[in-house]
């Protein structure tokens, strides 16, 4: 079996060096080079398989959160911040790189284990019946904990598979698809910039837009022009089929938010964004499916002869990207519109969070047999698939954290004001060294200096790609090559958060 999602190579083309005098004339089709080419299909069920099983192994890694959080403070860990980092490693990091490998084909039975668990726990912890005798519950303002773990979680399982993927081991369904599919990898950059919009506000003056182009959609530029000068300099090869032939992930999400954050000025209030972001996929989806363009991105046949042509991928998927940033600020900001809730607002507000995810997944249900899901053009469908399974994880961790965990075992803060509101928004870290810590040690440690995290692990998957060879390497190789990477990349996470330094 090939350990590579290794490009295809791209048929020659070569157009005339004349130019068709009657170009003015032809149909969109034509001009783009489709002319000959029909609709692509996609297959209805292997998708909603495929989502199933992302879904699955999403959940999976976010119950071992969970499952770290009850465990490292039924040993009272945290008056150690490396042994309760030590417990999370084992906990969370192992499990997420066996289920991307050697354990994939136990996931199911994994899952139904750990549901099993939970129901166990729920029944004799009276976690429900405790929680109807609470005074209030209290989300964390602007940073529920919730969104923490949730942009914790994509960080970690992008990292693993970046570089998983590269070993034989690594369950070759969850590779990017080509086309249209719902798979794990897929779901990468999407929820990047859900999360991204889950710590973003609308623009509401041009003093705004200046500071999030500066901030942070110029950064990540940046990285993307730095990242495409080291691939040719290096001669590393890049699939020309995920974002085009020169552009890449850090593009996407730095003019993602560049774009997102002049388009969300037009809103006047929150609610406004939700005309604004449907509106915008309304019209992609409209060019992708009416006019062709999801033939002309998807076709292999044509010539990467222009900046356009070579970086069609990166460039079309841009308003899909954009419409998916601005509905994610408004769920966002209905997340943390109040956070000091009494015990009937708070299932009240779980309640209208799982009608949300059922009518979401509904949606997907349908958009995955009549336009697809596709990742490469960022259609209609990828949108919902996205925002799905964004809601999803963040209703079972709402439910799970601040419903269930916290009215069983809640956290004793130190007697500090800001240590205490710094736990519950999920900001907070050591105030000295050698002080206690707060739970979610490493999916705090990836909130604080996440963008650090992602760089060192590219770079560190380039040097595994370079000097180890990974298509050579057996599976217990594998994993422990993965182990010892995911080690080095958190610890630099987890020590800078002891040292409360916030790089990027």
């Amino acid at each position: 079996m090939d350990s590579r999602a290794a490009a295809e190579p791209i048929p020659d083309v070569s157009p005339s060096p004349f130019p068709n005098p009657s170009a003015v004339n032809r149909t969109l089709e034509e001009r783009l080079g489709l002319d000959l080419v029909q609709a692509y299909d996609w297959d209805w069920w292997g998708t909603l398989v495929q989502s199933g099983e992302s879904l699955l192994l999403i959940l999976s890694t976010l119950w071992c959160i969970l499952l770290a959080r009850v465990v490292c403070q039924k040993l009272r860990l945290h008056g150690s911040a490396d042994l309760c980092f030590a417990m999370e490693f084992i906990l969370v990091i192992l499990p997420c790189i066996l289920l991307v490998s050697v354990a994939v084909d136990y996931s199911g039975y994994i899952g139904l284990l750990m549901l099993g668990a939970t129901l166990w726990f729920l029944r004799t912890s009276r976690a429900l019946e405790r929680a109807r005798t609470r005074v209030q519950f209290d989300l964390g303002g602007n940073r529920p904990m919730c969104l923490s773990i949730l942009r914790a979680l994509t960080h970690l399982i992008t990292a693993v598979c970046i570089l998983a993927i590269d070993f034989g081991s690594f369950y070759r369904p969850y590779r990017k698809s080509r086309q249209f599919g719902a798979k794990l990898m897929d779901t990468g950059i999407g929820l990047f910039v859900f999360t991204m919009a889950m710590v973003s506000r609308r623009t509401r003056h041009w003093s705004d837009l200046r500071r999030s182009v500066l901030y942070s959609a110029l950064p990540l530029i940046l990285l993307g022009l730095a990242r495409t000068v080291s691939i040719l300099t290096l001669g590393y090869g890049q699939d020309a089929h995920e974002y085009g032939q020169h552009l890449n992930a850090f593009f996407t999400l730095g003019f993602t938010k560049f774009l997102g954050a002049l388009v969300s000025i037009l809103a006047r209030k929150d609610l406004h964004l939700l005309p604004l972001g449907f509106g915008l996929l309304v019209i992609h989806q409209f060019g992708l499916s009416v006019l062709g363009i999801s033939d002309y991105v998807m076709n292999e046949d044509v010539e990467r002869s222009s900046f356009l042509n070579a970086n069609r991928e990166g460039l079309v998927s841009l308003p899909g990207f954009v419409g998916l940033f601005l509905l994610s600020i408004y769920v966002n900001r209905w997340m943390v519109a109040k956070s000091q809730l009494s015990y009937s607002e708070f299932v009240r507000k779980l309640r209208r969070l799982f009608y949300l995810v059922l009518i979401l997944w509904t949606s997907f249900f349908i958009s995955a047999y009549e336009i697809g899901i596709s990742r490469v053009t960022c259609n209609l469908g990828y949108v919902i698939w996205m925002l799905a399974i964004g809601s999803t994880t963040l209703c079972a961790s709402f439910g799970a954290i601040d419903f269930a965990i916290n009215s069983v075992m809640p956290w004793d803060p130190n007697p500090s004001e800001d240590q205490e509101k710094g736990l519950l928004s999920g900001e907070a870290v050591v105030k000295k060294r050698g002080g206690s810590v707060v739970p979610f040690t490493i999916s705090q440690a990836l909130n604080k200096n996440g963008l650090t995290f992602f760089l060192v692990a590219n770079v560190l998957t380039g040097m595994v790609n370079i000097f180890l060879g990974p298509e050579d390497r057996t599976h217990s190789e594998s994993v422990i090559i993965l182990l010892v990477y995911m080690f080095l990349a958190t610890k630099l996470a987890h020590e800078l958060l002891k040292r409360g330094i916030r790089l990027a």
